[in-house]
């Protein structure tokens, strides 16, 4: 078995194909939960696929390979994906009141209310920027004693 058909080269492939390693930051979306709370289903849903046309459209996000997940499928090489950003959906952030809610990372910033021009600005001010979008800020959870946590967070 080649390191590329291998369980461990199939994930350093995915890993570099979503850029894991030079991502400068990580936002967590509450989307499409199996029980709603925060948020309506619908609402989550829109949310995410607005995130995802978002990072597309301005090329800060890396896309995994799309044999990734069906092992029934060959691993083979990719492209090196170059996005500064990675995004996952949760089902829960736990917090299930003023959602969606989003938590960004390092930074540890968490926002409400993220759909719609909330979550277009906290795109283009925060995960690009560098520049939280403090009217949406609820909570900040410094990880890392001695990084910013005031508007700048580069």
């Amino acid at each position: 078995m080649t390191d590329v058909a291998s369980g461990s080269g199939r994930l350093r492939i995915i890993a570099s194909a979503l850029s894991i390693g030079g991502l400068q930051r990580h936002i967590f979306l509450c989307a499409q939960q199996s029980n709603p709370r925060c948020s309506t289903y619908e609402e989550s849903k829109q949310a995410w696929r607005q995130l995802k046309r978002t990072a597309k459209a301005l090329d800060i996000a890396s896309a995994p390979p799309v044999w990734r997940g069906n092992l029934s499928r060959p691993a083979t090489p990719v492209e090196l994906g170059n996005g500064t950003i990675l995004r996952s959906k949760v089902d829960c952030l736990r917090v299930c009141e003023q959602g969606p809610i989003a938590v960004v990372y390092p930074d540890g910033v968490w926002y409400h209310s993220v759909a719609g021009e909330v979550l277009d600005r906290i795109v283009r001010e925060h995960l690009v920027g560098g520049l939280t979008v403090d009217e949406y800020v609820f909570a900040v959870d410094n990880l890392h004693p001695g990084m910013a946590t005031d508007q700048s967070v580069q």
